[in-house]
């Protein structure tokens, strides 16, 4: 028995592992879509299935014993109704076929019914999550305990059996809940660090080395296909006079601000990134070197024509230089397309600032 019950916490382990593994990028959660919840509702079933595989069956019964509620509580935990319901029906299922459909099998489906019905109306209680596992651990206990008893009342050591399944499941519940948080912060950090590598913390845009990736990609995809690939060099005129005159707090505030007009400004396909402390760079994918220059002088106008709310109903203006090129149009070489878009942004500032410069004209 003491075996068994050991497989069936090896299993838990190494699932526990295993979907933790598989939702490293795409959490599962109560806010995941019908398939990522099918996936869970599954992955508990199969779960669910190597604990019964492995249960004991009680001597002179048709009864088995096994860790498969800590599956159902878990994808619950996890996911809510659908996955759990899911890995309930694939339970049920499986015992009917695998083990014959007879009492025990009518009972395995009301403890079914009855857990997943109290495992609702738990989570509607404003509990924290700790508090939560531990109800619902209990009453998986106590609806476990009611119907065994009802099948297994003439088995003379009974209670001994109840109280030593009553100590592993307690173990097994404790070693779920530990494992289902350990997997959920390390994934967080993870997705957090794998976050931080390629955006800017402070606006949101892809760093400095996302863009080269980007770039790379852009430019290579631009030749294979024939298509153009434009590029804007955009920097903040004066903006050392915002950090002075209002502090880096405020500047922090316009860099913010200024990311959500870049982004709104573009198409919607378009990569805006921060390349610099307070210069943004912008693909523009498949896009003649006019047509840069018009959105270019769009984002002058937005810019200057937005207020920066820097709180206590304070706002400021500010502008932007512009510098464009594109490839093929201003330059058959990409790999100097930044090269020409950073020199026409220089001539952009060198010129009197907000305003679009190409490698032949500028444009108020």
């Amino acid at each position: 028995m003491i075996n068994d019950f050991f497989i069936n916490l090896l299993l838990l382990v190494s699932m526990m592992f295993i979907g933790g593994h598989l939702s490293k990028d795409t959490p599962f959660d109560t806010d995941s879509g019908i398939v990522t919840k099918t996936f869970l509702g599954i992955g508990g079933g199969v779960l669910a299935i190597f604990m019964m595989i492995y249960s004991i069956k009680i001597e002179g019964t048709t009864t088995l014993i096994d860790l498969r509620i800590i599956a159902l509580m878990s994808v619950f935990y996890i996911g809510g109704l659908l996955p759990a319901v899911i890995t309930g029906i694939i339970t049920v299922v499986f015992r009917s076929l695998y083990y014959g459909f007879n009492q025990s099998a009518v009972v395995a489906i009301i403890q079914v019914v009855a857990l997943l019905i109290l495992y609702s109306i738990i989570n509607g209680l404003k509990y924290g999550s700790l508090k939560k596992w531990i109800v619902m651990y209990a009453a998986s206990i106590i609806v476990l305990f009611s119907t065994w008893y009802y099948l297994l009342f003439n088995v003379s050591n009974l209670i001994s059996i109840l109280m030593g399944y009553m100590a592993v499941a307690t173990i097994a519940a404790i070693l779920a809940y530990s494992l289902l948080r350990y997997v959920k912060l390390s994934n967080e950090l993870y997705r957090r660090y794998k976050n931080e590598a390629t955006k800017d913390f402070l606006t949101g845009l892809s760093n400095t080395r996302q863009f080269d990736k980007i770039f790379d990609s852009s430019a290579a995809n631009a030749k294979e296909k024939g298509e153009k690939l434009a590029c804007l060099m955009i920097d903040i005129d004066h903006f050392k006079n915002v950090n002075d005159t209002f502090g880096h707090a405020v500047g922090d505030i316009v860099l913010r601000e200024l990311a959500a007009v870049l982004k709104k400004t573009c198409r919607i396909f378009d990569i805006v990134s921060r390349v610099g402390g307070e210069e943004f760079c912008v693909l523009l994918i498949n896009c003649s070197q006019e047509r840069a220059a018009e959105i270019g002088k769009q984002i002058c106008d937005e810019v200057k024509n937005h207020k920066f709310d820097i709180g206590d109903n304070r706002s400021i203006n500010i502008t932007v230089s512009v510098g464009a090129a594109t490839y093929p149009d201003t330059i058959d070489d990409s790999e100097m397309l930044l090269k020409q878009a950073d020199d026409s942004l220089y001539k952009a500032k060198q010129t009197g600032r907000n305003r679009v410069c190409t490698s032949n004209t500028c444009e108020l």
